[in-house]
């Protein structure tokens, strides 16, 4: 089983990750936004694929030359 979501955690951890500054007076409003995120994806994530599925290819774009 997936361990819960804590949008107060993953918030300041994934900004820092990635560079972004989070100024603490923002840092609310964005655990809101990752908390409402969430609960609209539970459904989706809850959602069991089978083990034998398929992924979709990667679309890789060319640079627009024709071969």
């Amino acid at each position: 089983m997936a361990e819960a979501f804590d949008p107060a955690e993953y918030a300041p951890v994934a900004a820092a990750a990635i560079g972004l500054p989070l100024p603490p007076e923002d840092l609310g409003a964005v655990i809101g936004a990752f908390a409402v995120l969430a609960r609209v994806a539970a459904p989706l994530m809850a959602f069991a694929l089978p083990e034998d599925i398929v992924a979709a290819a990667v679309f890789t774009p060319d640079d627009g030359s024709a071969s």
